[in-house]
């Protein structure tokens, strides 16, 4: 994973055209756009890859759950709606939405009147480095995101060799209990750290404590915001908890598609590590 990972950034062309550069986006629709120089952002995720390129001063607005990411860029509206007319009055370039935003509201609106959308969608963490190569190109920050991504490959190189991998099942909500599917970007992750996804469904399945207890993971990772909660749940609590075999961590860190995944990336590595059978290699 690793080798692909850096493969992958070796072969990625930093190429910019200063008046239009043609991308696709994550659903593969082809994108003619002259550099962006106002941005709505309808995805938490795609806030942050701009601020790790030094673009965020390029959004002009934003949902919930994405910190402001300029004094001028304006709310939108929540995280799953959004106020098409407030989008429009906004006059942006371009606007990033998340799939899901996409296919139940459609973009048409928007392009009706010019304005570009990119679809945004990562789904594993070759397509977050993809994804970053893109918004440089899109925004002309191009040594910005080649800086970044390289870092990240760095990053990714220092990582524990994790010999056994565990298995693991990743809770991102608890009531009900939703957990990442195998085909997510956080299932990769957790691939990148050392440790198997035991989760087969695709997607963010709804399961029940009974499917957690039978798949039977070594180690259950939790959102950190349902520490509490877990209490609740007497048949997680009493078989996992109990047995040291949960651990918390903040969603910040592993639950948005960007570059700052290596944050939780890291901490699920050492996490296996210490709790894994290993003989200490990089």
């Amino acid at each position: 994973m690793k080798r692909s990972i850096i493969a992958l950034v070796i072969c990625l062309v930093f190429a910019i055209n200063a008046l239009a550069v043609t991308v696709k986006d994550d659903i593969s629709r082809t994108i003619n756009i002259s550099k962006a120089k106002s941005i709505v952002v309808l995805s938490p995720a795609a806030c942050d890859i701009l601020e790790e390129i030094d673009a965020s001063n390029l959004i002009v607005g934003y949902t919930d759950y994405a910190k402001k990411p300029n004094p001028k860029a304006v709310n939108v509206g929540a995280f799953g709606t959004f106020n098409v007319e407030k989008i429009i009055s906004l006059k942006p370039d371009l606007v990033i939405m998340p799939r899901f935003i996409y296919e139940r509201y459609t973009a048409g609106p928007l392009e009706v009147l010019g304005i570009k959308v990119f679809v945004f969608d990562p789904k594993n963490i070759k397509d977050i480095v993809s994804d970053v190569e893109k918004f440089g190109l899109i925004t002309g920050k191009i040594n910005q995101a080649k800086n970044k991504i390289n870092t990240f490959v760095k990053q990714v190189s220092t990582l524990y060799k994790i010999d056994k991998k565990p298995t693991v099942a990743f809770v991102i909500w608890f009531s009900p209990i939703i957990v990442a599917g195998k085909d997510t970007f956080i299932s990769n992750a957790i691939n990148v750290a050392g440790g198997r996804n035991i989760i087969p469904k695709d997607g963010w399945p709804v399961v029940t404590s009974e499917y957690l207890i039978e798949k039977n993971p070594q180690f259950l990772i939790v959102n950190s915001r349902f520490k509490n909660d877990i209490f609740k749940e007497n048949k997680l609590f009493e078989y996992f908890y109990k047995k040291n075999r949960v651990l918390f961590i903040d969603n910040s860190l592993i639950e948005r598609p960007s570059l700052s995944i290596i944050k939780g990336i890291k901490i699920l590595n050492d996490y296996f590590y210490e709790n894994c059978n290993n003989n200490g290699r990089r």
